[in-house]
């Protein structure tokens, strides 16, 4: 049995890099459709993730030397059905009306794999119907295709990295794993009745993602802000390619100039045609109306984006080239002018980063521009609707459009 512990233990140590990369683009997924993560749901799919990666590794591993490999004469495909469990009942001790022969039979090695390729879909067949909500013709087919794989992996002799195969393409294993999926099937309900359901997971994400979420209003700020700096640092560049005179006077100020022009089209014009969104608000389903839940008016598009990036985000910008005139001017009366621009910015930039910080903790602390305006995050996921039928049973079907506040 130690020979099995060694692809757990390569599992184990795989396992957080190799889930990760594989589970990040489905919890994108998900969290696009429901607007929230539940830790369960990922729970569970790393499981499956790491279920399926020791199963891998143990029909793969331990892998043997490259020149045994290569002094193999055993045939490398067996086709004949239950030909393992004929030559089982042919050479085994066991004797079916003899109990004290059982537990010697145990300890053969062809009784035990038998059983080892049984148990080993198991899992899978579990999983299909507790989560993924596969019927059992669904199950007997995605169980039949993974250890197919088993084999054509085996008989491959790992995509040809060794001269032939070393391990056995054995038909009995295809009916042993997939009988394992089936026997899975059969016993999730014993398990499901002790684990939250999926009916149950999905509608409460679905309650969680007809509010906004800090997260989402943040992710949202984020791909917006990433898109607006890269469409700047693109037209920069092709400026800088075609040696435009635009950027050889004031270079500071004409990229500053070019930015707004971005943020302009990005988050003024480009609301109004998407009906509230921009491509960031898009992508985690939120958009902005007003308080009453109409669409905004014109006016609001341009105060929301003239206040937050003509005034709040620049302001550092603004302060430093206020203190360097504070330094370089004589004159009292350009004092007082600086030194009131300076404290001014610096209060509404603290009290706003404030609000915006406590805005992350707290939905319903609204940074004070969206109040002003006013206008508000709405979120575009559809809920779950459950069935007046006296069962905990929830079916998805279309509801209005939440109209949270963010």
């Amino acid at each position: 049995m130690s020979v099995y512990l060694i692809p757990l233990q390569s599992a184990l140590l795989l396992f957080p890099f190799l889930a990760a990369m594989i589970t990040l683009p489905y919890i994108i997924i998900q969290y696009r459709k429901y607007g929230s993560i539940l830790p369960i749901r990922v729970l569970i799919v790393y499981s499956f993730i790491f279920y399926l990666l020791c199963a891998y590794f143990l029909v793969l591993l331990p892998l043997p030397p490259m020149e045994e490999v290569a002094s193999y004469t055993k045939p490398i495909v067996q086709l004949i059905p239950f030909a393992s469990l004929k030559e089982f009942t042919m050479n085994s001790s066991l004797i079916w009306n003899d109990p004290a022969t059982y537990l010697t039979a145990l300890n053969e090695p062809s009784l035990y794999l038998i059983i080892f390729n049984i148990l080993l879909t198991v899992p899978f067949g579990v999983y299909l119907r507790y989560y993924f909500q596969c019927s059992w013709k669904k199950t007997l087919l995605f169980t039949f295709l993974l250890t197919l794989s088993f084999e054509c992996l085996q008989l491959s002799a790992l995509f040809g990295y060794y001269p032939r195969p070393y391990r056995l393409f054995d038909v009995d294993d295809l009916i042993t794993n997939t009988l394992g999926g089936m026997l899975g099937y059969a016993i999730t309900p014993v398990f499901a009745h002790f684990l939250v359901s999926r009916s149950r997971m999905d509608e409460k994400a679905y309650d969680r993602g007809r509010s906004v979420s800090p997260l989402r209003r943040a992710l949202a700020f984020f791909f917006d802000n990433l898109i607006i700096l890269l469409t700047t640092a693109i037209i920069t560049a092709l400026i800088l390619i075609l040696r435009d005179e635009f950027l050889l006077t004031s270079p500071a100020i004409r990229i500053c100039l070019l930015y707004l022009a971005v943020v302009f089209l990005y988050l003024f014009i480009l609301p109004i045609l998407m009906h509230g969104r921009t491509l960031g608000k898009a992508a985690v389903k939120i958009k902005l109306v007003s308080m009453d839940g109409h669409p905004p008016h014109w006016y609001q598009y341009l105060l929301h984006f003239m206040i937050l990036y003509g005034l709040i985000l620049p302001a550092p910008f603004y302060i430093f080239h206020c203190v360097l005139a504070f330094l370089t001017q004589s004159a009292a009366a350009h004092h007082w002018m600086y030194g009131g621009a300076v404290l001014i910015l610096a209060v509404l930039y603290m009290v706003t980063m404030y609000q915006c910080i406590l805005s992350l903790f707290d939905k319903d602390a609204i940074p004070w521009y969206d109040r002003f305006l006013p206008i508000k995050n709405q979120s575009g996921i559809q809920g779950l609707k459950k069935e007046v039928t006296g069962s905990d049973t929830a079916s998805l079907t279309e509801d209005d459009t939440s109209t949270a506040t963010s």
